[in-house]
């Protein structure tokens, strides 16, 4: 798992000076790009993540110099903010797009743009259009995994009134899945310490706190995903099985054939205590899979999927034994 402070962003906010963009009733993309970007810079160095920023203020920077700040400052990620439009108003002409170059791989770029779309549809968008490839400048002459965010039509009232209104939360939500593509838990933030440093929630430790108050074996919570709190899943995961099938598997905390013989594969839709116990692990490793709330929803499933996708098993969202055995890091 990557750390926040080893993590270059670059943000830029599209169009800016001479250039406005697209335009309706007064209201200018340019204005619209900036405010968002600015946000979602903010969200950003609240995880102790480093932003660059293309430009912070309404001037004109052409599209070769905005790839060429990126690519000198090796970057991790490039996220170019825009808002659509098109000349007459139909049913098609609403909704977030996010946008990857013609040949960008799906593992990096695409799986970056899916995971921030993830995000926003979880805040509230008027309509999901999805990830598309497109001929971009910026995306074309970056190095490293980029997407070209559209957050709705400039031209739509109602996507007009989701951006003003969810603004922070937009930007929060890009931040998240930034920060979910590295396999990095974004913390919620708290009251400033005296430095100025946000207080964070560290959700490792609320997993490990989860743990011991549902199984009770001595699990210390310490925030970190250790082989003691490998155990204490393992032991959970036996007796989660005990339970629900009368697997008679000694509660041990290792990991061996009997155990992991003894796990029926479940999907989206299962119920249970098992599947608590997978969002727990998705959460321990760095995933988010929604509420641990023991409903396999379309979140965990997302989130098992890319799981399943970064540690080379088949992205299907099933939850078998070569899966657990993964996400116990056996």
């Amino acid at each position: 798992m990557e750390s926040p402070a080893n993590l270059l962003i670059v943000v830029d906010a599209g169009h800016g000076g001479w250039d406005n963009g697209a335009q309706f009733e007064g209201r200018l993309e340019k204005d619209d790009n900036l405010r968002l970007a600015l946000a979602v810079e903010r969200a950003l160095r609240a995880q102790g993540v480093d932003v660059l920023m293309t430009r912070s203020t309404d001037v004109f920077v052409p599209l070769n110099d905005r790839a060429r700040m990126a690519n000198e400052a090796d970057a991790d990620l490039f996220i170019s903010l825009h808002r659509n439009s098109f000349p007459e108003q139909t049913e098609g002409t609403k909704g977030v797009e996010n946008f990857i170059y013609l040949t960008a791989p799906l593992e990096t770029s695409g799986r970056a743009a899916q995971l921030v779309l993830v995000e926003l549809n979880e805040v509230g968008v008027q309509r999901m259009i999805g990830v598309s490839r497109g001929n971009y400048a910026v995306l074309r002459r970056t190095n490293m995994p980029a997407m070209l965010l559209e957050m709705g039509f400039i031209n739509n009232e109602e996507d007009n009134r989701l951006f003003d209104e969810k603004l922070e939360e937009y930007a929060q939500a890009i931040a998240r899945g930034i920060l979910a593509y590295f396999g990095i838990n974004y913390r919620t933030p708290s009251q400033p310490l005296p430095s100025g440093e946000p207080v964070v929630e560290n959700e490792i430790y609320d997993m490990q706190e989860l743990l011991e108050q549902r199984y009770g074996f001595g699990l210390r919570p310490t925030g970190r995903f250790d082989e003691a709190t490998k155990k204490a899943a393992v032991i959970a995961l036996q007796i989660e099985l005990n339970g629900a099938y009368d697997a008679q598997i000694p509660v041990d905390g290792i990991l061996g054939p009997r155990t992991l013989n003894a796990i029926r594969p479940f999907r989206q839709g299962s119920k249970g205590g098992l599947v608590a116990l997978l969002q727990v692990l998705l959460i321990l490793n760095g995933y988010d899979p929604g509420e641990v709330d023991g409903n396999f929803g379309p979140k965990t499933s997302a989130a098992l999927r890319f799981f399943q996708r970064d540690h080379f098993l088949t992205p299907d969202g099933i939850a078998g034994p070569k899966t657990f055995a993964a996400l116990v890091g056996a």
